[in-house]
């Protein structure tokens, strides 16, 4: 019985997961954006005047990673880099009104989305969202896996 549970959670786990970013990878790709791109984006929108270094930090990459990735954003009219008054060397960053406007846009589809799947979910919304907690708190007190690689991305059948 347990390894039937398991599976089921498997199969509902990749559901969602396959539903929920079906939207946002097309949001994404409509923009022409891949997820380090994204990502950067809104870290700038979070922390406006960020620089690479904090960027890479956040990111877990190198400097060179974010200078890449910035530079593609930047040609594509979403980022602007600054002069610090004080420090020449010091370049903060940040979005564009262009920019401002992915990122909204962006972030307003999903939540639209989110609602709409809230409303579905009616009266069982409240006990979808505490399973929500529960499975977000026990991901939290898990280690990640030594070799990412090794943790399947398909659901299983």
């Amino acid at each position: 019985m347990e390894e039937e549970n398991l599976a089921r959670f498997r199969r509902a786990y990749w559901k969602v997961v396959h539903l929920v970013d079906a939207l946002r990878l097309r949001l994404w790709e409509d923009k022409g954006l891949t997820l380090p791109q994204l990502r950067v984006l809104f870290i700038l929108r979070r922390h406006p005047g960020a620089t690479t270094n904090f960027i890479s930090q956040q990111l877990g990459v190198t400097v060179s990673t974010v200078s890449g990735l910035v530079d593609k954003l930047v040609r594509a009219g979403l980022v602007e880099r600054l002069q610090a008054p004080d420090d020449r060397r010091v370049i903060p960053l940040r979005l564009t009104p262009e920019g401002e406007s992915v990122v909204g846009d962006i972030r307003q589809i999903n939540r639209e989305y989110l609602a709409n799947i809230a409303s579905a979910l009616g009266d069982d919304l409240e006990e979808v969202t505490q399973a929500l907690e529960k499975l977000g708190s026990a991901a939290e007190t898990l280690p990640p896996p030594s070799n990412p690689l090794e943790v399947s991305v398909e659901p299983e059948r």
